[in-house]
């Protein structure tokens, strides 16, 4: 048995690991892709953010002082790096009824392979685009509890998918300020959504949800509590959203209260997105912020009211841009530049956030299995499974946050 192990960890070093490497770092998102790559040297990530401009620049006169000194100013940005892990399993039983056909053994490895390279992509798109806290909804309803399940309600799906293993924080008092994860709460996957309804049905029926009470029923969040992805509360990368969201207080160690510099410039599209209201953003951020917006990611009620405005409008596309993990952008002209704007499913669906990619970086470790005496895959303690992990760890920087823009109010009433 040991002798199929070692051949199957050949083939999946040797065949599988380059390609799912290569998907992961690519195909998630199309911003994910546009990016570039550094090596990751300690686990406490550190850049030095400009500050405006150099302020030693002045005119004078023949026998008047020259400028004062004004060196360049900047902030240290700082952020710790984050552990990302893909989960591939495979079952002693199955090594077993293999080990006179090694060929059925890789059909069984390749399904395993994919269906984790399902969940990689997933919940990397999905943390490139939140704050790090890794809250995927609000839970707004008890829970009801069948003989086999449990559902509950929430504020919003297009964070969840069927499969998914989750925590179920809730309040334990009126006034909790952070959620409380009972011990039944961990670990549950979700079975079925019913995004209609916005009904989630989990696969046990000892999920607990109760109220904490008070005058008027809702507690001081108002709500039941939270799910976030298994072990995963305040552990996320550091993405997108800790810039765009108001709730994220503080962006790399620097509160955004005390640095407006560091808030991303805001343009209200007032339900009519357009080529000049895009424009009017990438203008500001040139002109003001130093960046070159070179992608528009819009939420999907914004995308489909640029699409309508394209139509009625008979915009000139200047090309059509294909990303590796199958989306298809639009590339525009914004005044004397091109812009790529692009449909993304974890931006708000009436938002657009725009970036300049050349401003990102993902300091990160190579996707490696991790081994032990030369053995990818290991048996899980207390069960009859192998399991191969493949690791990496690192987390997203942007050098220049305010260079962002953040148009809302996109979508058409």
């Amino acid at each position: 048995m040991s002798q199929i192990l070692t051949q199957v960890e050949a083939i999946l070093k040797d065949k599988y690991q380059p390609a799912l490497v290569n998907q992961i770092s690519t195909c998630p998102s199309p911003f994910l892709e546009k990016i570039k790559r550094v090596p990751l040297t300690n686990n406490t990530i550190k850049c030095a953010a400009p500050i405006g401009i150099n302020g030693g620049f002045g005119f004078g006169a023949e026998g008047v002082a020259t400028p004062v000194s004004g060196a360049q100013r900047y902030a240290e940005f700082t952020v710790d790096a984050v552990d990302m892990y893909v989960d591939i399993q495979i079952s002693n039983k199955t090594v077993q009824l293999a080990s006179a056909n090694v060929s059925a053994m890789i059909n069984a490895l390749d399904q395993e392979i994919k269906g984790s390279y399902r969940s990689a992509e997933w919940n990397l798109s999905r943390a490139l685009f939140g704050n790090g806290s890794g809250v995927l909804c609000a839970v707004t309803s008890a829970d009801t509890n069948g003989s086999a399940t449990s559902t509950v309600k929430v504020d919003d799906t297009s964070k969840l998918v069927e499969g998914l293993t989750v925590d179920i924080y809730t309040y334990a008092t009126a006034t909790a300020a952070d959620g409380t994860l009972a011990s039944v709460n961990k670990a549950v996957r979700i079975i079925a959504i019913d995004r209609a309804t916005n009904t989630v049905t989990f696969d046990t029926p000892a999920v607990a949800v109760t109220l904490a009470l008070t005058a008027d029923s809702v507690t001081k969040a108002g709500t039941y509590g939270f799910m976030t992805v298994q072990n995963s509360y305040n552990r996320e990368l550091c993405g997108l959203g800790t810039i765009y969201d108001d709730k994220a207080s503080t962006l790399y160690g620097v509160k955004k209260e005390d640095n407006p510099w560091i808030k991303p410039i805001v343009i209200d599209a007032e339900n009519d997105i357009s080529d000049l209201v895009i424009y009017s953003g990438v203008k500001r951020a040139s002109d003001y912020k130093g960046t070159k917006i070179d992608l528009v990611m819009m939420g999907d009620k914004a995308f489909a009211a640029y699409q309508d405005y394209m139509r009625t409008n008979n915009v000139v596309v200047v090309d059509k841009q294909r990303f590796v993990g199958g989306a298809v952008g639009y590339k525009v002209l914004c005044g004397s530049q091109e812009t790529v704007i692009i449909n993304e499913r974890f931006v708000p669906e009436n938002e657009a956030w725009a970036v300049d990619t050349a401003t990102f970086y993902l300091e990160q470790t190579p996707w490696d299995f991790m081994a032990k005496d030369g053995a990818v895959f290991l048996p899980m303690a207390g069960t009859s499974v192998y399991r191969a992990l493949l690791t990496s760890y690192g987390n997203l920087v942007c050098t220049n946050p305010g260079g962002c823009v953040r148009y809302i109010n996109c979508n058409n009433l």
